[in-house]
């Protein structure tokens, strides 16, 4: 959403892209008391993008031990390529900045101590050119007292065309856009539907006489919660009471008792003469 997003900022504007070329000279570094860096490199930022330069050794001062530098004898270049935007009825380029920063290694530590920024739509020209700057560096950590960044900014005109031409896109910009945590539904509605064919499927073989083993089941079965006691229930959920399910069993039938007998035994029947 990122990048479509800027694409509609960006419809109905030019776009110029450029080849920056930044050529270190010397570094200079001053320090607190009672510590010094061992290694140090510029790194020429934006967003994700990083471009770093190779270790250089942090060599201490005669007079001031924590006041040292770094010297290129051959200057180190370090290239990137920018695309600056602008208005159709505009005469300059939108704003865009980069950043120097000055990291310290130590023991495969790395650790930031100063940086500074820079727009280079100042720098930018249709012809070739080259400005040799000074940067002051602010200082970003507590054992950093001054920083100070010789270099030469080169500037080298490529092409031009729209703003929502492909080849125009900046790189930094697509860079920045970070994929996204939300996972694809398709693939959770798939991995659904082929449970249930295997639910199915079980299901069948069952039937078919097969033995009940075998049967997959997607889901298990929920457990049963048993029915409370009426009688141990403290709160009852209702007043009706409770009919058993339980039918009595028939019990045997009345025998005839022993009295009945006797009477019947007292009248004799006499024969007929």
């Amino acid at each position: 959403m990122t990048s479509v997003w800027k694409r509609l900022q960006r419809v109905g504007k030019k776009a110029s892209k450029f080849q920056f070329i930044a050529s270190y000279q010397e570094l200079v570094l001053e320090c607190t008391k009672k510590w010094q860096p061992d290694k140090l490199r510029v790194v020429w930022t934006r967003r994700n993008r990083r471009m770093c330069s190779k270790l250089h050794s942090w060599q201490p001062g005669i007079k001031n031990p924590y006041r040292g530098m770094v010297v290129w004898p051959v200057p180190e270049n370090i290239d990137i390529s920018v695309t600056l935007f602008k208005d159709a009825n505009a005469d300059e380029f939108e704003d865009k900045e980069w950043t120097f920063v000055i990291e310290g290694e130590n023991k495969g530590h790395r650790k930031v101590l100063a940086s500074a920024d820079i727009n280079l739509k100042r720098f930018a020209s249709p012809t070739l050119t080259q400005t040799d700057l000074t940067l002051k560096l602010k200082p970003l950590s507590v054992k950093v007292v001054e920083a100070t960044l010789k270099l030469s900014l080169s500037c080298v005109f490529i092409r031009e065309g729209k703003a929502t031409d492909e080849d125009m896109q900046s790189l930094a910009s697509l860079m920045s856009v970070k994929p996204t945590d939300i996972g694809n539904l398709d693939d959770f509605n798939e991995s659904d539907e082929e449970e249930d064919k295997k639910s199915v499927t079980a299901t069948a073989s069952g039937s078919d006489g097969g033995p009940s083993s075998l049967a997959v089941h997607s889901r298990p079965p929920l457990p049963i919660a048993p029915r409370p006691s009426p009688r141990r229930s403290r709160h009852p959920l209702s007043t009706t009471p409770v009919q058993s399910e339980i039918q009595p069993s028939p019990g045997p039938s009345p025998q005839p008792s022993p009295r009945s007998k006797h009477k019947k035994s007292a009248n004799p029947v006499l024969p007929e003469a």
